[in-house]
């Protein structure tokens, strides 16, 4: 389905356990002030409950019972935040926070021959849970002291180094991604000088709010330091420069404290400096480069014993310069990296990663072919986008062209030798009066170095349309791409896929939502409800007010690739009933 705010709706599952759950449905207020006369005095306290309940449904049949519907199940998940914020008159502030997951499956169970079976699994051997097909955790908690010239925090923490390519550890709620390093960050400003130091281990999220909880696993913590420090106002430039190492645990280490990464040896280090030049020549200059070496064998997958190891180092350099002509805005983007997807080795697999750098990909037709792009370890290239103004500004048309040269042909990569990879896109969007809409439209090929090879096409659409409708309005969303394979020596299948979603708003207050997916690629591992390919949707939402949502959603939508921030995630299909709510108070 379209990655557009109607679609990322239905993207959430839910799961929790009973008596918790219902001590944990949200109540609808506003917030409030504490009251008293110390540090928290008229502090402001906020709590935001998320709650799901989804109903999977599978083609899956016990033998002998083929008429009954015995693996399916129902998963209940609830996610609690709150928050104290205090700010004081001299500048200072203060905020305390923190989140408890809870996720159950129900009817997951059966009696066969008097042994109790599972049809699904919520937990692998790794952990252990005093409810059985039910988990608590303690996710997040967090102070933050505020001054005038800086910021502590203590427990979860994010960061992010210049454009991430150092380190880019932060929640990215899009793919239900949200990873903190658990320890201590400063940020102190002297004058034009900020100082940013933060180190902890890592706080991988347990309990999945948007995807289904299968089989959750112990997670392994990996160590992160860094330091940066950024100068402002020299001229028209800022300077950044920056360092991070990292020790990553094994899975042997999973029963070891956290706090033994720092007693053992480093796996990597990556230091990097940026430059920022603004308004030179009438163009905002922006260059970045990381050097990365790997100090241990395992990330460059050679045996953890490989006698007399020497460090291998990889580099990456990110540049871009933004213009502004006349009514148009050109921005060129250009990078090469060299061996830096090699920082994410123990990471990835867990769905996350450490560091990323900019892509210059469409993000919303990434496929598995252009992902080995988008994780390549030798890859340069640039992208240039003109966007032009004409009139009063309702209409901005867009041109955009990618030319990238992978030459990496290992782990993701179907292709057997190098490729070089052209992407011109255009579009518009349109605002004025009561209609509002956008559309993207592109043609990608990967060539091959070896003819024989071929190349791997694609064209693609996507575009959303608002308009008003006898009661309220009309929203129709529209995505799809055509996908030929080259000759990778596999036998894969050409295949269409589209996401296509109709709105109707009758009020502020109310959506209905019919959502229609369509599939025929073989590396889908779901099948449709309606046919094998063709899947179908129902969702009602109810907004009474901006800190409450109810939805109700009913029927499937297919697996794939989802991107969002330079991050790629393989998100498992959905078949089922669900009803999430959501409230602040």
């Amino acid at each position: 389905m379209p990655l557009t705010a109607a679609a990322l709706r239905r993207l959430g599952l839910p799961t929790g356990a009973v008596a918790l759950s219902m001590l944990c449905l949200p109540v609808t207020a506003s917030a409030s002030e504490l009251i008293g006369t110390g540090a928290l005095g008229g502090a402001t306290v906020q709590l935001t409950d998320d709650f799901e309940l989804r109903y999977h449904t599978t083609d899956r049949r016990l033998p002998g019972f083929e008429d009954r519907r015995i693996h399916d199940y129902v998963e209940q998940v609830n996610r609690i935040n709150g928050l104290i914020s205090q700010r004081y008159d001299d500048g200072r502030s203060l905020t305390i926070g923190v989140q408890v997951d809870e996720v159950a499956l129900f009817s997951n169970r059966y009696i066969l021959d008097g042994e109790l079976q599972r049809s699904v699994d919520l937990l692998d051997t790794s952990v252990a849970s005093p409810f059985g097909d039910a988990l608590v955790v303690f996710e997040k908690a967090f102070l933050r002291y505020g001054w005038r010239g800086g910021e502590l925090g203590l427990g979860d923490n994010y960061g992010s180094f210049g454009r991430g390519i150092a380190l880019n550890i932060k929640k990215n709620t899009d793919i239900d991604i949200d990873t903190s390093v658990r320890g201590a960050k400063i940020l102190v400003r002297a004058g034009d000088l900020d100082f940013t130091a933060i180190s902890g281990v890592s706080n991988r999220q347990q309990v999945s709010q948007d995807q289904p909880n299968l089989a959750i696993f112990k997670d392994v913590s990996h160590m992160v330091s860094g330091l940066r420090v950024d100068r402002y106002g020299l001229g028209p430039a800022n300077l950044g420069l920056h360092g991070v190492v990292y020790r990553f645990g094994r899975a042997a280490d999973a029963d070891l404290d956290p706090t033994y990464r720092y007693a053992e040896g480093l796996d990597a280090v990556v230091s990097g400096a940026n430059l920022e030049l603004l308004g030179v020549g009438g163009i905002d200059w922006y260059v970045e480069g990381d050097m990365f070496g790997y100090l241990s064998p395992e990330m460059v997958a050679l045996p953890a014993d490989e006698p007399d190891y020497q460090a291998e180092l990889g580099h990456a350099v990110y540049a871009s310069a933004s213009a502004y002509p006349g009514r148009a805005v050109v921005l060129v983007e250009a990078k090469h990296t060299q061996d830096t997807e090699r920082i994410n080795t123990f990471v990835s697999a867990d769905g996350w990663e450490v560091a990323t750098v900019p892509t210059l990909d469409y993000e919303r037709v990434i496929t598995e072919d252009s992902a080995a792009a988008v994780n390549s370890n030798d890859i340069y290239g640039g992208r240039v986008r003109i966007d032009y103004t004409p009139g009063d500004g309702g209409f901005i048309p867009y041109l955009a062209f990618t030319g990238l040269r992978d030459s990496d042909v290992d782990v993701l990569h179907f292709n057997r030798s190098p490729e070089t990879i052209v992407h011109p896109i255009g579009g518009f969007q349109l605002t004025g009066g009561d209609i509002v809409s956008q559309a993207n439209v592109g043609y990608r090929m990967d060539m091959r170095d070896d003819a024989a090879e071929g190349a791997d096409r694609m064209v693609h659409f996507d575009g959303d349309i608002s308009v008003p409708s006898g009661v309220g309005h009309l929203e129709l969303l529209l995505q799809a791409k055509q996908f030929w394979w080259g000759d990778n020596g596999i036998g894969q299948e050409d295949f269409l896929e589209m996401e296509n979603a109709l709105v109707w708003h009758p009020t502020d207050q109310w959506a209905l939502t019919l959502y229609q997916d369509w599939s025929n690629n073989p590396l889908v591992n779901t099948e449709g409800n309606l046919s094998e390919d063709l899947y179908g949707a129902v969702e009602l939402a109810w907004e009474p007010n901006s800190n409450t949502s109810l939805r109700a959603f009913y029927g499937a939508y297919k697996a794939g690739i989802r991107c969002s921030g330079g991050q790629c995630r393989s998100l498992p299909g959905f078949e089922g009933a669900r009803l999430a709510f959501n409230s602040t108070f």
